[in-house]
């Protein structure tokens, strides 16, 4: 008997990836702060290598899900990525609500957003070289849209994945498919 993977534990898988890269994003923010080409290089290398590793992740996951629907062992659940992305992002979400407090007259509410932007910053590493060098820092919202995009790259990927859509084919071709 196959054991198909728990989407508890594939929300966790995403959630890992995002905590990697964020040290990742973090650490090279870090390293060239100073250089703005290279600020921006490692911008676009943290994000485009993200966005890679969700969308493929979930991508498998939506192509195996389409596998186990043809067989007659699964319906197609739309839910079920949106769950998965969300429960993954949990955190995002909440500290990227904090962080729109603070759009809010008081000083209350600027502390709320101060602790909401420090832990953005920290689990969402990986965004903070493209928000610095946008000027965004202080503006309430980025991080939760930032938080909002974290949950569409993988509700995306899964569907394309299940469709058979694949934005990188030579990654998702088969062996058999290229002899």
């Amino acid at each position: 008997m196959t054991i198909f993977p728990d989407p508890k534990y594939e929300a966790a898988k995403l959630f890992m990836y995002q905590i990697v890269m964020a040290v990742f994003g973090l650490v090279t923010v870090m390293a060239t702060n100073d250089s703005v080409p290279l600020t921006i290089i490692c911008a676009v290398l943290g994000i485009g290598l993200y966005v890679f590793l969700i969308y493929n992740q979930m991508w498998e996951l939506g192509a195996k899900d389409r596998i186990r629907a043809d067989a007659g062992r699964y319906t197609y659940n739309a839910g079920k990525p949106l769950l998965m992305a969300t429960a993954a992002g949990a955190f995002n979400i909440l500290f990227g609500i904090l962080c729109a407090i603070g759009a809010f007259p008081g000083e209350v509410t600027a502390k709320i957003s101060a602790v909401g932007a420090t832990v953005c910053k920290l689990i969402l590493g990986h965004f903070l070289g493209t928000v610095k060098l946008t000027g965004m820092l202080e503006n309430p919202f980025v991080w939760l849209f930032i938080a909002a995009f974290c949950i569409l790259v993988p509700v995306l990927g899964y569907n394309a994945g299940y469709r058979g859509f694949s934005l990188f084919p030579k990654l998702h071709e088969h062996k058999k498919d290229r002899e």
